[in-house]
């Protein structure tokens, strides 16, 4: 699956080497920081009104979107039957991920989600970051790691937490 995000690139395609030489840049001022022949402000001007490619006897300059690769793990839909599982952001919803994952999927659940995020991360996630397991997942959890429930952030807040014995 392809996604296209909001960033772009600058490409740069050198007429002189008979269209095969093409560089790429980060950013239009990067690029004027490396050739300071190219006035950054006309170029940018040119480039975001116009939308179509600066172009001269040396060179063609356009901004092209950047697609990446998204990555995401091989996980069932419904463990984020309340989200919008296409539009989940893997890489910064890490701790709903893992609580859900660790809460309520089962072995191969938990094996794909260590692939994706590596033991370690989970691991550190669940002593500093997850705030939430239910008792049998905590069970489960500390089994699994070789890790004492104490160390677990989430059993940790449930015992600064408790309700009255009332």
């Amino acid at each position: 699956m392809l996604k296209e995000i909001n960033k772009r690139v600058i490409v740069v395609q050198w007429k002189r080497f008979a269209s095969t030489d093409i560089d790429v840049f980060t950013s239009l001022k990067g690029f004027c920081d490396s050739y300071p022949a190219y006035n950054y402000h006309t170029l940018n001007n040119y480039l975001s009104k116009k939308k179509i490619p600066f172009e001269n006897d040396e060179i063609k300059i356009e901004r092209q979107p950047l697609i990446q690769k998204v990555k995401k793990p091989d996980l069932p839909k419904v463990l984020f039957w309340d989200l919008d599982f296409d539009k989940l952001d893997w890489n910064r919803s890490y701790k709903t991920i893992m609580e859900r994952v660790l809460d309520k999927g089962n072995d191969k659940d938990w094996e794909e989600m260590i692939r994706f995020y590596g033991r370690e991360s989970v691991v550190q996630a669940l002593k500093k970051d997850i705030t939430y397991l239910s008792d049998m997942a905590v069970h489960a959890v500390c089994k699994y790691f070789q890790l004492s429930k104490e160390k677990l952030r989430c059993y940790t807040k449930k015992q600064l937490n408790q309700g009255h014995w009332i």
